[in-house]
């Protein structure tokens, strides 16, 4: 069996193989498929990335939030530890830590006791397992605050047979790639 490290390097690879064509078309159906799911009409609050290094988009999902007139919160690494905090505008966000678009971190932060997560990843299994890249962010975020549904998106080439989770790893409630929902 693989281990989580060798599973990242791999399609790390893979999806910096993905063309510019190939991106748009995937991030459009993925966003798509969330902004048309259950979960997403009927949160309030939309917990979202900025998308950076080949990651699924995320424009889209912002934009559309909103346009509905939900609260976008958007995440910060300060200190090794990730928080979320509402943004109303891509002119709130600056460059962050590892070169990521994220809030000032002046602004409000999220109480997370509500809303769904929109979940970035390097690779994901049919048991809605998931690897991030390695620093535990979201895991730690997500136990912390077990009452946000957790939607996972990815491109399909990021799916793998099984991932080694571990106790403290955070399962996702649904998974979204340009093919498929599960």
């Amino acid at each position: 069996m693989e281990t989580k490290q060798e599973i990242r390097e791999q399609l790390r690879k893979i999806r910096a193989g993905i063309g510019a064509d190939e991106w748009h078309a995937a991030t459009d159906a993925i966003a798509e498929k969330v902004i048309g799911s259950d979960y997403f009409r009927e949160a309030t609050d939309i917990f979202c990335y900025m998308d950076f290094d080949g990651e699924a988009g995320t424009e889209q999902i912002i934009d559309e939030a909103w346009r509905l007139g939900k609260d976008i919160w958007l995440p910060k690494v300060t200190d090794g530890e990730m928080d979320f905090y509402l943004v109303e505008s891509e002119k709130e966000l600056v460059r962050g830590t590892f070169g990521i678009l994220e809030p000032s971190g002046e602004g409000i932060k999220a109480p997370g006791e509500d809303g769904l997560v929109i979940v970035p990843g390097i690779a994901f299994d049919r048991n809605h397992n998931r690897i991030g890249y390695g620093k535990g962010f979201y895991d730690r975020y997500l136990n912390a605050h077990p009452h946000l549904v957790k939607l996972g998106i990815a491109f399909d080439i990021q799916l793998v047979d099984r991932i080694p989770a571990e106790e403290c790893d955070c399962r996702m409630d649904m998974v979204v790639t340009e093919k498929i929902v599960y």
